[in-house]
């Protein structure tokens, strides 16, 4: 198991993410409280998000998620980690998917409940605005696209997730890249920190070739929590 060189990752809590982003995170969650999810017609369409909140190809969502600084030190760490835990294909999933990653649950488990408590408390916000439900958990991995090993996938769906969202982490270092979905058109590379947002099961994608340099990725794949009780959230 990986022991974190930067132990303040480990204490992400609000740091982490954009500052505008947490002010509207923070002015939507009295909304989204107030709401009675019994009538099933939620459409927190006023949601101060929506200022912030892109729609590049149709139910693909782009929001600014987290800081550089954040970023910058989950790629600085991954340098380290991946001299003890090596980027690996995981050989459970099918082959069109295949990438190689670092699993958090697995290799760094204190940053993985961090991550989870971010997602829970502030990245469900963003979830029931754009899709009105939250999640509850899912995996965490570190994705590594370059040309020596896995340049691209090739079409397919997060066949085990809800909720998809993918974070570049130093876009500007590499050509090529970004996600293409099938008959919805193509994302080009994200900044560094920009959560790309989707609907995992309905929405075929794949990683656009990285023709130089390392693509690095903090990708979520989100569950959904089907209980969805409203006293529970963002608790």
């Amino acid at each position: 198991m990986y022991e974190f060189k930067n132990e303040i990752l480990l204490d992400a809590s609000n740091w982490a993410v954009q500052q505008d982003t947490l002010l509207k995170m923070e002015q939507t969650l009295p909304m989204i409280e107030e709401y009675d999810n019994t009538d099933g017609n939620s459409d927190p369409i006023g949601s101060p998000l929506w200022d912030i909140i892109k729609e590049p190809v149709k139910e693909v969502y782009t929001i600014p998620l987290f800081k550089q600084e954040f970023c910058d030190m989950v790629l600085s760490e991954l340098k380290k980690m991946q001299f003890e835990i090596p980027f690996k294909p995981n050989p459970e999933e099918d082959e069109l998917r295949r990438i190689p990653e670092i699993v958090l649950e697995n290799a760094t488990p204190d940053f993985y409940e961090e991550m989870i408590e971010i997602v829970r408390t502030q990245i469900n916000i963003i979830l029931f605005t754009l899709f009105n439900r939250q999640v509850d958990g899912g995996c965490i991995q570190l994705a590594n696209y370059n040309p020596r090993t896995i340049q691209q996938t090739s079409w397919h769906h997060d066949a085990s997730a809800d909720i998809s969202i993918v974070v570049p982490l130093n876009t500007g270092y590499y050509e090529g890249g970004g996600t293409d979905f099938h008959n919805r058109g193509s994302v080009p590379p994200l900044p560094t920190g920009h959560g790309l947002i989707f609907p995992s099961f309905t929405h075929l994608h794949r990683g656009a070739p990285v023709y130089s340099g390392d693509r690095y990725l903090l990708v979520m794949w989100l569950t959904i929590d089907e209980n969805d009780r409203k006293e529970d959230r963002f608790r």
